[in-house]
């Protein structure tokens, strides 16, 4: 069994950019929405590097953000692996058979092909954001949204929620689109996912912080 009984998320300080940018988020949305007590820390660029030799001499070897370091002292990385790890010791956000688990992993890992177009092409070549949001965008929301006509309800998996929906509806923030500019399932999953009692609480605090 993992120590969920407080954990720290840790992921990069980008700067000016908003806090609730890149790849971490998508586990903050998770530890709100589960209720986990939780630190989110932060690594300055220039920090990280010497932080990361001593992970990486101490036995953590993967040697990337984010990372969650359990009550324990454990340490757990890449995006994915770590929301499937905590949802299966929650017993939750991952579905009850195995297709359900490989209907999650799916779009999860599509949702992380969108993350790497939008890095490449809104931060390491912003002169092709316009294209970006012209030609990649659309792509990705179609091919998610035929994802989530597959089963009844707002999540991927119908009525209940998964890590997967967090994956996505962050990428959807994390491009700024808004429910107008998203074909209708995702629009749905949008809205349900903000009125989600811990997440609405979540963002009325981040928001207040900004």
């Amino acid at each position: 069994m993992v120590d969920l009984s407080h954990v720290k998320l840790h992921y990069f300080d980008f700067g000016n950019v908003p806090t609730d940018c890149g790849r971490g988020e998508n586990i903050k949305l998770l530890l709100e929405d589960a209720g986990i007590s939780h630190e989110y820390i932060l690594h300055k660029w220039q920090d990280w590097p010497k932080v990361r030799d001593e992970w990486i001499a101490s036995g953590y070897t993967a040697g990337s953000l984010p990372v969650i370091e359990t009550a324990d002292g454990k340490r757990y990385s890449c995006t994915t692996p770590i929301a499937r790890l905590l949802s299966r010791q929650l017993g939750k956000y991952y579905g009850k058979n195995i297709d359900d688990e490989h209907l999650v992993d799916s779009v999860a890992d599509l949702a992380q092909d969108w993350y790497y177009r939008f890095a490449f092409d809104s931060w390491l070549r912003p002169d092709n954001r316009e294209k970006h949001l012209q030609e990649d965008v659309p792509f990705h929301l179609q091919r998610l949204e035929r994802y989530y006509e597959l089963r009844d309800g707002p999540y991927v998996l119908g009525s209940e929620i998964s890590f997967a929906d967090f994956q996505t509806y962050h990428m959807i923030t994390d491009e700024k689109l808004k429910p107008k500019d998203l074909p209708p399932r995702l629009a749905a999953l949008v809205r349900t996912i903000e009125e989600r009692p811990n997440i609405a609480k979540y963002m009325k605090k981040w928001s207040k912080s900004q």
